[in-house]
């Protein structure tokens, strides 16, 4: 067993220098947190194929140590007296862990649509599950996490240090404390917005406070069940080999972009020519991004919650060559990040229970209406018409983005660990069935994957999957792979 390093130091960027915590709670949600609590389309997941014989025993082992060095990974939620949310590490049950048999190269799709669709509890916790699709020469990892404990580099992150430890378990072994990331940004100075979000939240909140509802484990299962009765998580992937990804590296250095903003261009230009254009609300981007680069104070590679994402407008033109307008994203994107442009940070002042009504119930009244028949407090809620967190959703709604590309980028770990070896990965952030386009992507052993997921209608067969491949071989086209484009999904 490895030994525990628990000196309280702070961690420095790029080393693995952790902190142990062994008090009972960790630290209060934040309320960007707490809004990911019940939704039922708030985790986000990574398959990592892993070359080589892995053993289930030996990353069961890491795995406990993993949940260590990462609390929050172990961590379940706690409710005070006030309904405010607190991590907590104790009395935690072990996250699920299953092995199943690899008899195809896209069962991992298969097991990650089963799994997804089941609600974590936050309650006992932890927010987190595995599943090890495996056969003795190759096995592919798919690791579910609710987005409130983690983003995708939290799961690189994860993924790493697992390895790490399976192939050398006897390492010394250091903890990182959960961080509000909120603590560690430059602070922001007088915004006449800010200054107005927080007289219209004091408004929302004293109208709340006049009838708050109290969500639990039971209202979140009825509504999330109903979700996923109507829906099933599909994914198209665009796949680069490492020649590819050189040749496009190659092309976009020529122009002066990033590769990323080509490829968001390239879907966004895909949509608009198979689709249409995005209706006029949704001609905007929100465009995450690690905030842990930002800190004022270096926290390393901590595991949690840890993004921004500037909101702005943007419109493709289609008269102008598609370069040319990869070009144009491409300065807008960067220059909002290095301004630390950042809505998603900027979560309203108002009651924790205001954020869960909002974000978990208000916004799914009409998608799964039936579900509010489920319990007694859905039922009421449902019914109170002129509650304020209603008049908010329909608000929300205008506000919904075209496209939100979640893009990790080339990835800074290690390759091979022991005789196993990372051949790809693959990122999928959270989804929505009202953003049209929602991508995740990354390279690794210059193998790019970029995941263009979605929720798709049961009631209307593949027809969704269709448009969504007709959409990702329009991308290749103009990044200049004409003959990739194929008629499946997953090539």
């Amino acid at each position: 067993m490895p030994a525990i390093n628990d000196d309280k130091n702070n961690g420095v960027a790029g080393q693995k220098n952790y902190v142990i915590n062994t008090s009972r709670y960790i630290r209060k949600l934040s309320n960007l947190e707490r809004m990911y609590l019940w939704s039922p389309y708030s985790d986000v997941s990574m398959v990592a194929r892993i070359k080589g014989n892995v053993s289930e025993e030996k990353l069961l082992s890491a795995l406990n140590i993993v949940l260590q060095m990462h609390p929050l990974a172990g961590a379940k939620i706690v409710f005070d007296d006030d309904y405010n949310a607190w991590f907590s590490i104790d009395n935690v049950c072990k996250p699920f862990f299953k092995t199943v048999n690899r008899v195809s190269d896209t069962q991992w799709l298969e097991e990650l649509q089963c799994e997804i669709q089941i609600p974590f509890n936050p309650e006992t916790g932890p927010l987190i599950r595995f599943i090890l699709v495996h056969s003795e020469t190759v096995s592919d990892l798919v690791v579910i996490c609710n987005h409130s404990i983690c983003d995708g580099m939290s799961l690189v992150y994860l993924i790493r240090d697992l390895l790490d430890i399976y192939t050398n378990p006897e390492q010394e072994i250091k903890v990182t404390n959960s961080v509000d990331i909120r603590d560690f940004l430059p602070k922001g100075g007088f915004s006449l917005q800010s200054v107005m979000m927080k007289l219209i939240m004091g408004n929302a909140n004293r109208k709340w406070e006049k009838n708050p509802y109290y969500f639990d484990h039971k209202d979140a299962v009825a509504v999330q069940n109903a979700y996923w009765e109507k829906y099933v998580f599909n994914t198209v992937l665009l796949e680069l080999e490492p020649p590819e990804t050189k040749f496009l590296l190659k092309q976009c250095r020529n122009k002066g972009i990033s590769v990323g903003s080509a490829v968001i261009a390239a879907f966004i230009a895909a949509h608009e020519y198979i689709v249409g254009p995005f209706v006029k609300n949704q001609k905007q981007l929100w465009v995450p991004f690690d905030m842990r680069r930002h800190a004022t104070t270096p926290i390393g590679d901590v595991f949690g919650l840890c993004i921004g994402a500037p909101r702005f407008s943007y419109t493709y033109n289609a008269k102008k060559p598609f370069w040319e307008n990869a070009a144009v994203l491409h300065k807008e994107i960067h220059k909002r990040v290095s301004k630390l442009d950042s809505h998603t940070m900027e979560t309203p002042d108002s009651h924790p229970t205001f954020m869960d009504a909002l974000s978990s119930f208000a916004l799914l009244k009409e998608v799964v209406p039936e579900a509010y028949t489920k319990t007694e407090n859905l039922k009421m809620y449902f019914q109170d018409e002129k509650n304020i967190t209603f008049s908010f959703a329909k608000r929300s709604r205008s506000m919904v983005p075209g496209s939100i590309p979640s893009n990790l980028g080339p990835l800074d770990i290690p390759e091979t660990y022991g005789d196993l070896q990372i051949d790809k990965m693959i990122f999928f952030p959270v989804i929505s069935d009202s953003v049209p386009l929602n991508l995740g992507g990354l390279s690794i052993s210059n193998k790019m994957v970029f995941s263009l997921s979605y929720p798709e209608p049961k009631d209307r067969g593949n027809i969704m999957t269709g448009e969504m491949i007709q959409i990702r071989n329009r991308a290749l086209e103009y990044l200049g792979f004409l003959d990739k484009a194929s008629e499946k999904a997953i090539v």
